[in-house]
């Protein structure tokens, strides 16, 4: 994979905001791998001191936070590139569909749910996740059962937990289509990777016009858009967001084309604040 954007990569080899964002990583990657690299904890790689940072307070969380209470010119202007970051990974889906990373995709804890059952009518949907059985075999399996007899009339087994490949199968094709929408819920449910659900709809007045919603975090008036009122769980969110922007870069996984840029320069802005906070 990393050598399919070489190209493109020699190409954009001069300043720019991919090369910027790396570049305001790496003194954050130089204090979290100083004051929280531990051995005896098993942190010792990224992802560990990462997920540390994450579940516990540190300079670099408490100042996404403070950052979403303020009412200063720094807390507005972060609050604007967290809104256009947020637009821009909407408008640019990398690195694809199944994976994209988003504030609408970010999964912060695996979902362990054994399985799940929707009920519309005369019929139950269930997903199972049977974790009982070794890896290779097909471990996801998907039902429509008639309640009264209990009588399975559908039935999908799949190797992974995949929206794209539960739609290919044909099994799924052969449902009729008024009963897909509600496997469909089921099996989003049972997703192991579910997301965190920290965009909120706004709200309407009186006179119909859109208000902010109770307990919520504005982020940008103007484009509507708001955060649920949870200060650390939006701050992981922003963190994983962040690192997982990172790895992308790291790794060679995206193609520095110019529909990409304005994501990076985003993520430039808001990594420089929060980078300050560690002098």
């Amino acid at each position: 994979m990393a050598n399919v954007y070489l190209e493109n990569w020699v190409k954009n080899a001069e300043l720019d905001f991919f090369t910027m964002f790396i570049k305001s990583w790496l003194p954050f990657n130089a204090w979290y791998m100083k004051d929280f690299y531990d051995e005896s904890a098993n942190r010792t790689t990224d992802r560990a001191i990462i997920d540390h940072l994450k579940n516990n307070s540190n300079r670099y969380r408490d100042k996404i936070i403070a950052l979403l209470r303020g009412g200063d010119e720094d807390a507005y202007r972060f609050r604007t590139h967290i809104s256009q970051i947020h637009f821009e990974l909407e408008s640019h889906t990398i690195p694809n569909e199944e994976e994209r990373i988003s504030f609408s995709t970010i999964n912060l804890f695996r979902n362990a749910l054994p399985q799940k059952v929707v009920s519309f009518k005369h019929h139950d949907y269930k997903v199972e996740f049977r974790s009982h059985l070794p890896r290779g075999q097909k471990r996801w399996v998907c039902q429509v059962i008639v309640r009264r007899t209990n009588q399975t009339i559908h039935i999908i087994e799949l190797f992974n937990w995949s929206l794209t490949e539960l739609h290919a199968d044909i099994d799924y094709i052969a449902i009729p289509q008024e009963k897909k929408q509600y496997l469909d819920a089921c099996f989003l449910e049972m997703n192991p990777k579910k997301p965190e659900v920290i965009i909120v709809p706004p709200a309407r007045a009186t006179n119909g016009e859109y208000v902010q919603p109770s307990q919520s975090i504005a982020i940008n008036e103007a484009k509507r858009l708001y955060f649920i009122n949870n200060y650390e769980l939006v701050s992981k969110v922003i963190i994983e967001l962040l690192y997982q922007l990172r790895c992308m870069l790291f790794h060679g996984e995206l193609d520095p084309i110019s529909a990409n840029i304005g994501i990076y320069e985003n993520a430039y802005h808001i990594q420089k604040f929060l980078i300050k906070e560690l002098i």
